[in-house]
């Protein structure tokens, strides 16, 4: 039931009273404010019946009442109907999402987005009026959200698929102008759960496709895929296939939404123009027709494959080009048939490479005697295997870098570099000999801070070894001893024998 009614106002000028008599100022007095109590009373009806004002005067017998007006006077001039509207009745949704009646499509959506979160029944389990709660923000985002729907709530207190929700036509008893049924109840034309869908992404097909491209069937302006690499897919780059719905024609009425052997006919409701007028009361409004949604054709055996929408969700495979150098959480935007998908790639990190944007991190071990002569390693690259020089004395912890030799920069040009860090590799376990070839060069280490184990000073400020292995430590030292001078080259040469001719030579010169 609504709070539409209808009454009728009587003119005063028309109407006759028993007797003659004009009514006293008390009975005048009571007689409007009947009339006005009736207007108040009209917003809050339930009744959808006509119901005519009556104007008493007194009786003789307080039992007695006197005829209506209308039984007594036949010149009865003017009447007028009145249709009161549902305002006292319609839903406030701008207090429903906290917004003001001013507030602008963004902030609308902002109230929406945390209300529904807040609200959603996944979330906010403890609740029991969770769930309903979460409805009615659906229901007034659904309304405000729309530019049309706001406009016609804003004007009406409601929209013209709630005015127009269970009337299909003219009808008898219980409707309003032009057929409307005032006994109307609002029903969201979209499950909640998919308009919180929505929320991220305001696309899809038109003319009444929006909430089928937009379910968990399909995708509507864009679908979020992931996909996972490895790191040596990411740096190299890959070919992988996914599946993903793409909305297509429907096989089966070949985009014609009828069943096969059918066509479609003018929809008799808007007369083939796609616009119907609603009027309530003064005021006429001319909206999309609601029973073919702009489309001017009614079709009465619509498609049972694709529910006469012509189109249908497909799986399908398609291959995705993965750029070299593509990077952890980077989202990249693929066009599939009329549509986009947008994918997300989630690369998984290297036990080997750190990686820094398009520079590359790796850590290199050298021993301790490649550290004090220098020499070369190789080391694995992100796409071929480097060799790197290693300089005498380099210390432990030295950066060495290779320009141009990291990852692939996905949207510049060029590549980053890799950096290298030498660790000095130092032996636990020494044999007998290396020991004792460490505690030989320890005696001959200068500016030693602190002390070393098995290592002492002696008086004149040298150093001895007293540790194990002591009789090797004694061989490696006499060794080194400068008791002879090393041989140069020219001793080395005076040693080499010489031939006859080279001999004589020899002595001539120094004859000489």
């Amino acid at each position: 039931m609504t709070s539409r009614g209808l009454f009728q106002i009587f003119s005063p000028k028309s109407i006759g009273f028993l007797g003659g008599r004009l009514p006293g100022r008390a009975t005048a007095n009571a007689a409007a404010q009947s009339i006005g109590a009736a207007g108040v009373c009209s917003c809050v009806a339930t009744s959808q019946q006509s119901f005519g004002r009556r104007l008493f005067t007194p009786a003789a017998s307080d039992h007695q009442r006197r005829p209506t007006v209308s039984s007594c006077n036949n010149t009865l001039q003017s009447k007028r109907s009145f249709y009161t509207s549902n305002i006292l009745h319609k839903k406030d949704y701008y207090s429903t999402l906290g917004v003001t009646k001013n507030a602008s499509p963004k902030e609308i959506k902002k109230a929406y987005y945390q209300l529904a979160k807040k609200y959603h029944p996944d979330t906010n389990k403890e609740d029991p009026n969770a769930g309903k709660k979460f409805q009615e923000v659906s229901e007034a985002y659904e309304v405000l959200s729309d530019e049309t729907k706001r406009r016609e709530y804003d004007t009406f207190g409601q929209t013209s698929e709630q005015m127009g929700r269970n009337g299909t036509g003219p009808s008898p008893g219980g409707a309003g102008p032009q057929g409307f049924s005032q006994n109307w109840q609002f029903r969201s034309t979209i499950d909640p759960e998919e308009l919180f869908r929505k929320i991220f992404g305001d696309g899809g097909f038109q003319s009444g496709f929006d909430d089928f491209s937009d379910s968990k069937f399909g995708f509507g302006g864009a679908q979020e895929v992931m996909m996972n690499l490895t790191f040596a897919q990411a740096a190299r780059g890959v070919n992988k296939d996914i599946d993903v719905n793409v909305v297509d024609t429907c096989p089966k009425c070949t985009g014609s939404r009828c069943e096969p052997g059918t066509k479609p006919g003018k929809c008799q409701y808007c007369n083939g123009t796609g616009m119907e007028t609603i009027s309530t009361g003064p005021f006429v409004m001319r909206s999309t027709c609601r029973y073919c949604q702009g489309t001017r054709m009614y079709i009465k055996y619509p498609c049972l494959e694709c529910g006469g929408k012509g189109q249908t969700v497909q799986r399908k495979r398609v291959t995705v080009p993965v750029p070299a150098g593509i990077e952890d959480g980077q989202t990249v935007r693929m066009n599939v048939g009329s549509k986009e998908i947008f994918i997300t790639f989630r690369v998984e990190k290297s036990r080997y490479f750190r990686r820094d944007g398009a520079d590359v991190h790796t850590d290199a071990n050298i021993s301790l005697s490649q550290a004090i002569l220098g020499g070369t390693i190789r080391v694995q690259g992100v796409y071929e295997d480097q060799t790197i020089q290693i300089v005498p004395g380099t210390s432990s912890h030295t950066r060495i870098s290779l320009t141009g030799k990291g990852l692939r920069r996905v949207n510049s040009y060029g590549s980053g570099n890799h950096y290298v860090h030498l660790k000095i590799q130092i032996p636990t376990k020494l044999t007998p000999k290396q020991k004792a070839l460490i505690q030989a060069y320890a005696e001959l280490e200068e500016d030693t801070p602190g002390q070393i184990m098995g290592v002492t000073f002696k008086t004149d400020g040298g150093k001895v070894c007293y540790a194990e292995p002591q009789e090797l430590t004694d061989i490696v030292r006499e060794a080194i001893k400068d008791r002879k001078p090393l041989p140069t080259s020219s001793a080395s040469e005076s040693d080499t024998p010489k031939s006859k001719e080279e001999s004589e030579a020899a002595k001539t010169r120094s004859s000489n």
